[in-house]
């Protein structure tokens, strides 16, 4: 029963592999009329099957090395002959009879056989498949290679696996871990492999009790590594098949275990890095296969294959996960010289570099235009506050010498006109026999007293001397009267409580800004009505003047503004106060002024 089932089983296979092999026959065909017939032709034969992570390590080498270095047409073919999973004579059979029939229309210029079976498999079948092609192979032992290499039109590509520097550093890292564990799968090629390694191991007298497991399904596997105690070492090499005939990935294999071992996992090949091993001295796939591919380029330029020696031995490295030297507290600087470190976490700079000098160069000419913007603000405000500072020495100058001469004019030339009158008035009497003479001299004393009374009216225009000796209240209010005598205009004044003790200067300004607004008032606005309000609280003094006359157009003023108005305005900022005129035609005049008070004032 179990012999018939065993026949039903190899007869399917065997029809599932003749039909995949018709169609890819027929693909082949399809893909070679596709093909410019003056291109090269490459069949890379791989080991392992599709997409396994050290298949891509190999073939992302050869690739990059055959375009780097051939520059004419080239047409890859890849083979992916899963030698590791089937091996059974009617397999091999299929494979043979599938790329006799696939390449006998167009033999290949090269084949690049990659790992141990493959090239076995190719050196083999050599005669039946590709007769006199030469063979570049990728990554096979030494012995092996030299074995290769002495048959006509091969070379390659050899490897090393450098246990003992793996195994020396492992040790050195861990000094109190005294066991050795190392995990292969159960494949003919892995125990082969792994007989070497502890052979070699075990030469080398490095105290590790050494042990081995081999093959265990993939749940077994697991929870034998969850038991192992945490002074042990694991040395992961491939894991490709267990007892139960169960095929596997390493890469998957190594992700699962390295997650939930209790002792760091060293390896040999570069591929699992990143996948949980520690590191070590590790191959590298990859550059194997950039050899691979530039010996290829060699040999399809016309170099024949016996001429070029065996390379290879050195693709190897010390090679660390920085996230695993983490986990097991191992610092960089206890690595040998040399070593490489990925996967660190990127750093502050390395992650925002970019970002942060072109921010750092903005902010620093930013803060440069600043600092311009800031220094010509402090000289703009210097020179402003000088300028309000020499126009305040004018008006005060200007005060000051109005005083000087109302004072004069007031005590000297207004008394002198004063005795002139009185002496006029006094010849008037006693010239009492010419009536012409009487009448001359009674002329010049109504002349001289005429003088005399503008003479006091332009000295308190001048300067006032009731706004000295009363304040500004009573300066204002006897302005007003005046203005209301002098053009017959109706004033009404408001006054409410203003400090006592307001400062000169303020008083001399809110004083000449007022008489500016009366004069205007009486000149041009032809208004029979003005209000005066003059009021203050706890920080500012207000003064409103405000006329019902003809009014006018701001921005027509504002392109002749003349000296009355500029004048205001100047005396208000002298002050630091605002003044705002607000008009339009036919609606009369406001005049709003607003001083604040010094502390002591208010």
């Amino acid at each position: 029963m179990s012999r018939t089932k065993d026949v039903t089983n190899l007869l399917c296979r065997r029809a599932v592999f003749l039909f995949c092999t018709l169609i890819l026959l027929t693909a082949a065909g399809i893909a070679q009329e596709q093909i410019p017939r003056n291109s090269r032709q490459v069949v890379i034969l791989y080991t392992h099957r599709t997409l396994t992570p050290i298949n891509a390590d190999w073939d992302r080498g050869i690739r990059s090395a055959l375009a780097a270095g051939f520059s004419e047409p080239l047409d890859i073919e890849i083979e992916y002959l899963n030698l590791v999973r089937h091996k059974d004579p009617d397999y091999l059979r299929s494979w043979i009879e599938l790329l006799r029939t696939k390449y006998a229309s167009r033999p290949p210029d090269l084949i690049i056989p990659v790992f141990v079976p493959a090239l076995q498999f190719t050196l083999e079948q050599r005669d039946t498949l590709f007769p006199g092609i030469p063979i570049v192979f990728c990554s096979a032992p030494l012995k092996l290679a030299e074995a290769a290499h002495a048959q006509p039109g091969v070379a390659g590509i050899a490897f090393r696996l450098d246990i003992a520097g793996t195994i020396s550093t492992a040790k050195r890292l861990h000094p109190l871990h005294n066991r050795l564990l190392i995990l292969s799968g159960s494949s003919n090629q892995e125990l082969a492999s792994r007989k070497a390694i502890e052979e070699a191991i075990h030469g080398m007298n490095t105290g590790l009790h050494v042990d081995s497991i081999a093959g265990l399904p993939r749940k077994e596997l697991l929870s034998t590594i969850d038991a192992i105690d945490a002074g042990t070492i694991v040395l992961m090499l491939n894991y490709d098949e267990d007892t139960q005939g169960n095929h596997y990935s390493t890469v998957e294999i190594m992700d699962e275990l390295s997650a939930r071992s209790p002792a760091p996992v060293y390896g040999l090949y570069d591929t699992l890095l990143g996948h949980g091993i520690m590191g070590g001295s590790l191959a590298s796939a990859e550059s194997q296969g950039k050899l691979a591919g530039s010996m290829a380029v060699r040999v399809l330029k016309g170099e024949r294959p016996e001429d070029i020696p065996i390379t290879g031995l050195e693709t190897v490295q010390m090679q660390f996960d920085a996230r695993q030297l983490k986990r097991w507290n191992i610092s960089e600087s206890d690595l040998p010289a040399g070593s490489r470190v990925v996967y660190r976490e990127p750093t502050f700079w390395e992650q925002f570099g970019r970002y942060v000098l072109p921010a750092t160069i903005a902010i620093i000419l930013q803060s440069g235009i600043i600092v311009a913007l800031l220094i010509n603000r402090s000289r703009r405000f210097t020179a402003e506050r000088e300028a309000r500072d020499l126009a305040g020495k004018i008006l005060t100058a200007q005060e000051d010498e109005r005083r000087y001469l109302a004072r004069e004019m007031h005590d000297d030339l207004s008394q002198r006109l004063a005795a002139s009158a009185i002496t006029a008035g006094h010849l008037e009497k006693t010239l009492s026999e010419s009536a012409e003479a009487r009448e001359s001299l009674g002329k010049l004393r109504g002349s001289l007293i005429g003088i005399c009374d503008d003479m006091h009216r332009l000295s308190r225009q001048i300067h006032p001397a009731i706004l000295d000796d009363f304040g500004l209240a009573e300066a204002l209010h006897a302005e007003c009267d005046r203005l209301g005598e002098r053009n017959g205009i109706l004033v009404e004044y408001r006054c409410g409580e203003i400090p006592p003790a307001l400062s000169r200067e303020i008083a001399i300004c809110l004083y000449r800004i007022a008489q500016e607004a009366f004069w205007n008032a009486a000149k041009y606005s032809g208004s029979d009505r003005v209000i005066v309000e003059l009021n203050s609280d706890a920080e500012l003094i207000y003064l409103s003047i405000r006329d019902f006359g003809s009014g006018f157009d701001p921005l027509e003023v504002a392109k002749r503004q003349g000296l009355g108005m500029s004048s205001m305005k100047e005396r208000a900022r002298l002050v630091r106060g605002t003044i705002v005129i607000s008009s339009a035609p036919g609606s009369g005049v406001t005049i709003e002024v607003q001083v604040p008070l010094p502390e002591v004032a208010a």
